[in-house]
């Protein structure tokens, strides 16, 4: 049976340092996660409820976030996020992968559960699986039986959804990314790149001046576009800013963006106002779409990271 490695790491928030002294005859929940990670995301209201739930009997969870990119190395954006989402158990950051290492994790996100002896009993990858997992914790802590059931917000990928397949995540810097200009990515300098009309579905499609690392593309004055052909339900995109916040326009097949696809994050004039490093919501739609999203440049310089995408609707609400 494996046992819990040891957790290594100075940086921690909302907690103390904490050693495997430290939670001896505790049932242990290791979450492996980032804060720009949808998937993530959404798990958060399971892991939130069976903190308050469980946390008096026994049970801890500790958070080790790893990050995907390198602005979540940043203690104060990963306090801050963890403040907007409500992560109140200790977080370790782990910006050198030692513990991702350590325990031979692949996934965001990810969950370890621990009985009080230390041994890891269940491991679960990705969304999905709760009233498993606590069926589980409960198990552990003595408590036997399902849980209360709880209502929780933005479920996806679980009992009721209707999914269609969907664009597979797209990102944008050229260490992943899949570019649909001809001449390719100038890799760490400005060009001007022009627009391919052949792009495929998924392929990034840069039009006017950016400056491209291994991780983002960033737009180099008002006008630049960035465009992705895309199919799903869902499209969200990690975004950052050059210096201050920058502002964009965000665009489906050319056009302002219809009232009934937009994201959370999508003003009423289709506009988009980056004011952080994180992951926006730019199409939400009750149906499956297809079509072009551009993301313009208007005031300031934006940065581009990753496109990730849902095809699940909800069967019951249509939403």
């Amino acid at each position: 049976m494996t046992k819990l490695p040891d957790i290594k790491g100075h940086v921690w928030i909302g907690s103390e340092p904490i050693t495997l002294d430290d939670i001896a005859g505790k049932v242990v929940l290791v979450d492996f996660w980032t804060y720009s990670c949808v998937n993530c995301l959404r798990t958060l209201p399971h892991l939130r409820e069976w903190h308050e739930k469980y946390k008096n009997d026994g049970l801890v969870i500790i958070g080790i976030h790893t990050p995907e990119f390198e602005f979540e190395q940043e203690p104060k954006n990963v306090k801050e996020a963890m403040l907007r989402l409500g992560v109140t158990w200790p977080v370790l950051l782990d910006n050198d992968f030692e513990n991702w290492d350590a325990f031979n994790n692949k996934f965001w996100p990810a969950k370890y559960l621990a009985d009080t002896e230390g041994n890891i009993v269940y491991t679960h990858f990705g969304e999905g699986n709760y009233e498993e997992t606590e069926s589980k914790i409960r198990e552990l802590l003595g408590l036997g039986g399902p849980g209360e059931k709880t209502e929780t917000k933005n479920e996806e990928h679980v009992h009721g959804a209707v999914c269609s397949i969907a664009t597979a995540e797209s990102y944008c810097g050229y260490m992943r990314g899949n570019i649909a200009n001809e001449l390719g990515y100038a890799e760490d300098t400005e060009e001007e790149y022009k627009t391919n009309p052949d792009a495929k579905e998924g392929e990034i499609n840069l039009n006017g001046k950016f400056f491209v690392t291994h991780e983002y593309a960033e737009s180099r004055g008002v006008g630049a576009t960035l465009s992705l052909a895309l199919r799903g339900t869902e499209v969200n995109l990690v975004m950052s800013f050059a210096k201050g916040e920058a502002t964009v326009e965000v665009l489906w097949n050319g056009k302002s963006m219809p009232k009934e696809l937009r994201g959370k994050d999508i003003s009423e004039e289709g506009k988009l106002v980056i004011s952080r490093s994180d992951i926006y919501n730019l199409i939400k739609s009750d149906k499956p779409v297809e079509g072009t999203i551009t993301i313009r440049a208007e005031k300031g310089n934006f940065r581009a990271y990753a496109f990730t995408f849902s095809g699940c609707t909800n069967s019951s609400s249509g939403s």
